[in-house]
């Protein structure tokens, strides 16, 4: 009796069921799949915390059945700094730098770059949250805002 015991201890005590830690605390934020109209067409977003405990995002976007943008896009912590890193299909990667961080925005920015040079996340609320992109166009500023729903 005592060996099964011991068994179902030692069986129990080497489950690997150990939880990802998410090291930003925006998983409850981004976790899921996002849409929002943006242009002639609407970004399709999926966020992941991923097995280092970092948010990972897959997105596209569709215009007249056509997919014409396609990205990945990481948020972590490198050092003491919170980077965004973003890959666009076809496009140089670009990496930000937090600027400002709170519970419902986060500020990326980076002077070397023309558009966009700013990236901010708001969290509205639990199924909804905001992108704003801000750049140089023609030599003026303009910025972009993309509403986004939560899907699932």
């Amino acid at each position: 009796m005592i060996r099964i015991l011991v068994l179902i201890l030692l069986v129990v005590s080497c489950r690997n069921d150990a939880k990802v830690q998410d090291h930003l605390n925006l998983s409850t934020k981004l976790s899921g799949k996002w849409t929002a109209k943006a242009f002639d067409g609407e970004l399709h977003e999926e966020w992941t915390l991923n097995k280092e405990g970092w948010m990972l995002q897959e997105s596209y976007y569709i215009e007249e059945n056509d997919t014409t943008y396609a990205a990945q896009t990481q948020i972590q912590k490198v050092g003491e700094e919170v980077i965004l890193f973003s890959v666009i299909r076809n496009s140089n990667p670009k990496i930000f730098k937090s600027t400002r961080t709170e519970d419902y925005i986060m500020v990326f920015e980076n002077d070397d770059y023309k558009n966009p040079f700013q990236v901010t996340y708001e969290f509205l609320t639990d199924t909804t949250y905001r992108r704003s992109i801000k750049g140089y166009e023609n030599d003026s500023i303009v910025k972009y805002m993309f509403n986004f729903n939560r899907r699932n």
